[in-house]
């Protein structure tokens, strides 16, 4: 394992081709995508081992302790961000994760030239992706990434939801989805394509939008770091697995097929595709 940077990573296991940039040489093989019609959806989280994805911590700190700030997540996810035509969260996201910008940059330490590159290599604008934030109540807080934005807001809805916002964030761009609260996978992800013209779709949470997606079929790719530690859970303490709000039957389990591993530290990064 060689180390570059602040970031490394030993390949277990790989379908991808050889490295195209410098950012790829970090990874250990390319990092490319499919090209089709409709977006291609990647989810990314982090879990420790026994599948808690947050503590319920809402002062920022949620997903860096679940992680432990480890490089080569940090790295992981910056590289996600960079291929990204939009990056997407659920409302829960926004409150738990104070002050975050959703860029590369904030991520990036002292590899921001390389993923600059990357991006480039993948044909995306030099601009950072655009966030986008669902919410069915349209309910938000006042967060930098809506008051201060370091990349385009845009605020995906309901019809309801969208007057919430308006009133509380008039500058900030919203697209309307129907008019139940509940705002399904597909519909989203179809909104994207149609309003954006997003091709690459990196989800970063939470649970209850990642499950939003599974239900509907519309996730394509799992990027799950597993963190070396347990946090065990109580009635007191319930704590959030990857999915939330969607269970599948004993019968129908949901099926993905692993694609990649590989290890940096004792963190174990998998790339799981979901079966069509």
């Amino acid at each position: 394992m060689t180390p570059v940077g602040d970031a490394t990573f030993d390949v277990l296991t790989d379908v991808e081709g050889p490295p195209a940039t410098a950012a790829e040489t970090i990874y250990g093989r390319s990092l490319r995508f499919p090209t089709r019609p409709g977006p291609h959806v990647v989810a990314n989280f982090v879990s420790t081992i026994d599948g808690v994805v947050s503590l319920g911590l809402n002062d920022g700190t949620d997903s860096s302790t679940v992680s432990g700030r480890q490089p080569g997540d940090r790295f992981m996810l910056a590289m996600l961000r960079a291929a990204a035509d939009v990056v997407m969260i659920g409302a829960g996201t926004l409150r738990a994760s104070v002050g975050h910008q959703w860029t590369v940059a904030s991520v990036a330490g002292s590899h921001l030239d390389a993923l600059h590159e990357y991006r480039a290599e993948l044909g995306r604008s030099s601009d950072a992706a655009p966030l986008v934030v669902v919410t069915g109540s349209g309910q938000l807080p006042s967060h930098a990434a809506l008051t201060r934005p370091q990349t385009e807001p845009i605020v995906l809805t309901t019809a309801a939801g969208a007057r919430n916002v308006a009133a509380a964030f008039p500058k900030v761009r919203t697209l309307v989805v129907g008019e139940a609260r509940h705002i399904r996978g597909d519909d989203l992800v179809a909104a994207l394509r149609r309003e954006l013209g997003a091709g690459l779709v990196v989800c970063e949470g939470g649970p209850t939008l990642m499950g939003s997606l599974v239900a509907a079929g519309a996730a394509d790719e799992l990027f799950l770091t597993v963190a070396p530690w347990i946090a065990g859970r109580d009635p007191s303490h319930p704590r959030l697995g990857l999915v939330n709000d969607f269970v599948a039957s004993p019968r129908a389990l949901r099926t993905t097929s692993l694609t990649s591993a590989r290890r940096s530290d004792s963190h174990l990064f998998l790339r799981y595709r979901f079966a069509g």
